[in-house]
């Protein structure tokens, strides 16, 4: 991850922040180039995630999240300083056009005003291309699956994890990655069994 992210930031700052974004969030591909200026709340450390930038019969229309539920997730220290940062890079270049931030910019765009989000399978090619590069196998959507990795390892629990992730309970996570929960579970057991207490008189095996 930091090969890719270091890769990503050397060739474009809003790349960067992009990939570093979706594995802190784990946020789906739609869902993170919908994202305007104004869903952050950046004050309360969190990011809003409230639609679903999609190709359709029709071309790239916006819908709600999968679950169509919009949603909080939480954001720590680092990821708050990249996102302030890259707000006031892109207030100063809408400043150059002369043209004031009003919060609906999405925060990934090609546009010089902002008014659209990138397209969400560029981003996609964008990515194979850097992983050809580095001479990495890893396809966009496994960001997601390292951010969600990540934190079951770290004994995050499963409920928090389907929240963060958008599913509609812990099923969908628990199918997806049963084998870290497991660990999580086997890391647990170890934790509860080093704080019991001693039994004088009774061998426990090492």
């Amino acid at each position: 991850m930091a090969k890719i992210i270091e890769a990503a930031w050397h060739d474009d700052a809003e790349w960067g922040l992009y990939l570093w974004l979706a594995a802190v969030t784990g946020a789906r591909r739609g869902e993170q180039v919908a994202i305007q200026f104004n869903s952050l709340d950046l004050d309360n450390k969190r990011i809003e995630l409230r639609a679903n930038y999609v190709w359709s019969p029709d071309g790239l229309i916006f819908k709600d999240t999968k679950n169509h539920q919009m949603r909080f997730v939480a954001l720590d220290d680092a990821t708050v300083e990249l996102l302030s940062t890259h707000r006031r890079d892109c207030a100063e270049q809408l400043l150059m056009l002369s043209l004031p931030m009003t919060g609906k910019e999405f925060i990934f765009s090609n546009e010089p005003d902002r008014s659209k989000p990138r397209d969400p399978s560029s981003i996609s090619r964008r990515y194979c291309r850097l992983m050809r590069r580095l001479g990495i196998d890893s396809e966009l959507r496994q960001l997601r699956h390292y951010s969600a990795t990540e934190l079951l390892t770290a004994g995050v629990d499963l409920r928090t994890v389907a929240g963060r992730l958008g599913h509609g309970d812990g099923t969908t996570t628990l199918r997806h990655y049963a084998a870290w929960v497991r660990s999580a579970d086997e890391h647990a057991a170890k934790s509860i069994g080093s704080r019991m207490p001693k039994l004088r008189g009774h061998r426990v095996a090492e």
